[in-house]
């Protein structure tokens, strides 16, 4: 099935715009085609935020790994 995407301009949690760019959208949704994920979200946080999450996640499932 062939479907046309556009840049997406979304709000973070944090309240600041952000793009969902074609690439992205493209990236997600090769991957549900491939069976990795099962759906494709619309994502909720910018760029910045993902990171901190991310980083906050992996702190308290005992995960951080510094870099030195």
């Amino acid at each position: 099935m062939f479907e046309e995407y556009k840049d997406i301009e979304l709000v973070c949690l944090c309240g600041k715009p952000f793009i969902w760019t074609v690439g992205e959208q493209t990236f997600m949704n090769q991957l549900k085609e491939d069976g990795k994920i099962s759906a494709v979200q619309t994502p909720k946080r910018c760029q910045s935020c993902r990171v901190k999450h991310k980083e906050e996640r992996a702190r308290r499932e005992g995960n951080f790994n510094r870099e030195y």
